[in-house]
């Protein structure tokens, strides 16, 4: 299978070369905050729903000034009950903070659910302090899921990014979709078990695919894509 071409050297320096294990988007929330090195980084939660990233947030820098944000009306908010972090409502497109505000924005699968996407990515470029990371994932191969609008190639995503501020440093490849097409048609009665994935594995062996190539080759097919990058 030839998969280098034009799209792969557009976006070859975002893929990294170190590994091809799965992500995900508390594995780039994580390197986000070994990069930020503060003692007490001040991270926004972006379509923070319910407030579960608190959790994540606390168990990787107990010390982290944590604020949710999300939009008035879904699901997710309207299942949130805690109250033990700040949490606050927007309009889907303007965020409500201060240029250069936050060391760290945190998005987890919720691109896919944004009307505006563009704008609301220089929303975190202008939020962001000098250097910040925007770091997460979101939705490729994944099937329709509570009112979600888009889905988003590698491609996609590398554009979105460098559009409107910011510079991708790394894309990984979470989930596979073939896993989480199998789980929706079977009315979620089985687990998320790897179908593609395995395949690239052999073939790599076969054709001596460096970890960059077979991370591009499960980006393809991936169900999420985990990224980190940064306010230039």
């Amino acid at each position: 299978m030839g998969i280098h071409g034009p799209e792969f050297d557009r976006i070859a320096r975002t893929i990294p070369g170190d590994h091809a294990r799965t992500s995900s988007a508390e594995d780039m929330v994580a390197e986000a905050l070994a990069r930020c090195g503060a003692d007490t980084p001040k991270v926004l939660d972006l379509g923070c729903g319910d407030g579960r990233g608190l959790d994540v947030i606390r168990a990787l820098a107990p010390g982290a000034d944590y604020t949710g944000c999300d939009i008035e009306v879904s699901p997710e908010v309207a299942s949130r009950t805690r109250e033990d972090g700040r949490f606050v409502s927007y309009n889907g497109t303007d965020l409500p903070f201060a240029d250069d505000s936050f060391d760290i924005v945190y998005s987890r699968q919720v691109f896919e659910h944004v009307r505006h996407p563009d704008r609301v990515v220089a929303e975190i470029a202008r939020v962001l302090k000098p250097g910040g990371i925007f770091a997460g994932s979101l939705s490729n191969l994944e099937p329709y899921h509570s009112f979600s609008i888009f889905n988003y190639t590698p491609y996609g995503l590398f554009r979105i990014v460098e559009d409107n501020g910011l510079v991708l440093d790394a894309m990984r490849p979470g989930i596979e979709g073939m896993a989480l097409i199998a789980r929706q048609l079977s009315m979620r009665t089985i687990g998320r078990l790897p179908l593609a994935y395995p395949l690239f594995a052999i073939a790599a062996k076969l054709k001596g695919w460096d970890a960059r190539t077979q991370n591009y080759a499960k980006l393809r097919f991936s169900g999420h894509i985990c990224f980190l990058a940064r306010k230039g």
